[in-house]
């Protein structure tokens, strides 16, 4: 084997991404498992007449379309959260202790999360301020001059 044909050997593999055997089997088994949905689906709606058809994919429809409603009011309540945070000066990294289920508990969740950190932030440097005690004179050292006036 020569030197050119090596590199493109090397090349080819480069690209290629190499998997375990339990890894294949994970998606494996995701694929099966989505097909064998798929075909329970299908059966279902063959077993259906065009009423009941019609109904269930109505249901299906409306179901998907609350999922999509639900998932654009969580991105508008992870954006006013995010701007909240940004007004309180807090880390943006805290946004994954907010509650999303509904807009009251998003902000009394920031309220909370506000006054947690400003507690920490606020010992932490009184913490600091409050230093070490400072270190007192050693007891052997005696000076004479106080000591005639302590007798």
């Amino acid at each position: 084997m020569n030197k050119e044909t090596r590199v493109e050997n090397d090349a080819k593999t480069e690209g290629e991404k190499l998997f375990t055997k339990a890894q294949l089997d994970e998606l494996l088994s995701k694929e099966r498992n989505s097909y064998e949905e798929k075909l329970k689906e299908a059966e279902k709606l063959a077993q259906m007449d065009a009423q009941q058809k019609a109904s269930y994919q109505k249901k299906q429809a409306e179901e998907a379309l609350a999922k999509r409603e639900a998932a654009v009011a969580k991105r508008e309540l992870m954006a006013n959260a995010a701007d909240k945070l940004a007004e309180y000066k807090l880390p943006k990294s805290l946004i994954s202790c907010v509650n999303f289920s509904g807009s009251d508990e998003c902000e009394k969740s920031i309220e909370g999360i506000r006054e947690a950190f400003t507690e920490a932030v606020s010992a932490a440097v009184n913490d600091r301020i409050r230093g070490t005690a400072p270190k007192l004179a050693q007891n052997d050292v005696r000076d004479a001059f106080l000591d005639g006036f302590m007798n």
